[in-house]
């Protein structure tokens, strides 16, 4: 499904609706030659502070070798980007610009503010094309890819649509360049695909931690999404193993206000947890260990019990029979699971939540 040359790799996802999305990842990749069409004429790119400036000067560069028009919008760092409000003044923006169907749209940065990106490109106008240059590795590995968008309404990403960009531009050299914590925040999505599918990303960073060389992971994270992705777009059965630590992990991001990432691996110790009490799962002890190579934590912030279950029970994969979990019967061997209030609480206590 890849295909791999000295410097670039790249993969190729359709979905359901016939779309199809080039995603291309390399070194020294981050431009306006790789990521915008020569033939897009108007142009609406949508960014965050902490990397508007480089934006803007790949902004003049594309006007100044192809005389195209574009325009900029800066929009909030994180999940601030992701509130109804500022959805609406951005569909304001595309009107006083007069953005147009043929035109696209351009979202650099982020996971937040690409699924911000994706969401409106699928909306304004029923539909425009859309280009991703995730700036994260937590976007590069995962919320850029797969055709996910969306934004916060009392819950996480409770509004959403599911279309594919255009393309995805990944460069390694903005993902090596960024501060240690945005490594290791994203680097809680890149071992949970190790986790669900690729035993060989779990044995990188036990080598080498935080240190672990993204020439090696992100492709490989990248290619369990894209299989995943492939085999069920809108997340009607397999689809949902790549959602491994989200369950808990969602609803204790919301509670104690940490990254996504943090969030994600606390919700694995979980689901490892509650993995080994419902289907014997061995690796918990591995997986633990290996978190906390990287740096990241295990434990949960000090949160309100009933605060924890009220967002659990909002969460999207709870169906008509109750709450589903990604729980592993062994690496590679994830299942989508009905589980028990017990079991929920069996997995919070994992995590040090009090009073459960």
């Amino acid at each position: 499904m890849g295909t791999a040359s000295a410097r670039l790799r790249q993969w190729h996802i359709e979905g359901a609706d016939g779309r199809r999305c080039t995603i291309t990842a390399g070194r020294g990749i981050a431009s306006h030659q790789s990521l915008i069409p020569t033939d897009s004429s108007r142009i609406a790119v949508l960014t965050q502070p902490s990397v508007a400036d480089r934006v803007k000067r790949m902004i003049a560069e594309l006007e100044q070798a192809t005389g195209a028009v574009a325009e900029l919008r800066v929009l909030p760092d994180g999940d601030a980007a992701k509130e109804l409000a500022v959805v609406g003044e951005t569909y304001g923006w595309l009107n006083a610009i007069d953005f147009t169907r043929d035109g696209l749209l351009v979202g650099i940065g982020g996971g937040a503010l690409t699924d911000v990106a994706g969401f409106v490109a699928a909306t304004y106008l029923r539909g425009v094309e859309v280009v991703y240059m995730p700036t994260t590795l937590l976007g590069a590995v995962d919320a850029a890819i797969g055709g996910k968008t969306g934004i916060n309404v009392d819950g996480k990403n409770l509004v959403g649509a599911f279309r594919h960009p255009l393309r995805i531009v990944v460069d390694l050299d903005l993902l090596d360049a960024l501060p240690l914590e945005l490594r290791r925040e994203g680097a809680a999505e890149t071992v949970k695909a190790g986790f669900i599918a690729d035993e060989r990303i779990i044995a990188a960073y036990e080598a080498d931690g935080i240190d672990t060389a993204l020439d090696d992971v992100v492709p490989a994270a990248i290619e369990v999404k894209v299989e995943t992705v492939t085999e069920d777009f809108r997340e009607g059965g397999r689809r949902a193993i790549l959602n491994y630590g989200h369950t808990i992990g969602h609803a204790i991001e919301v509670a104690a206000g940490i990254a996504h990432g943090d969030a994600v691996s606390i919700g694995m110790v979980a689901a490892g947890r509650v993995s080994a009490e419902v289907l014997g799962f061995q690796g918990e002890g591995r997986q633990r260990a290996v978190l906390e190579r990287i740096g990241l934590p295990t434990v949960a912030p000090a949160v309100n019990p009933d605060e924890v279950m009220n967002l659990m029970a909002r969460d999207k994969k709870r169906d008509r029979d109750g709450l589903r979990m990604i729980l592993l019967r062994d690496f590679g061997d994830p299942v989508v699971q009905h589980v028990s209030a017990e079991n929920i609480h069996l997995g919070l206590r994992e995590i040090g939540v009090a009073g459960s």
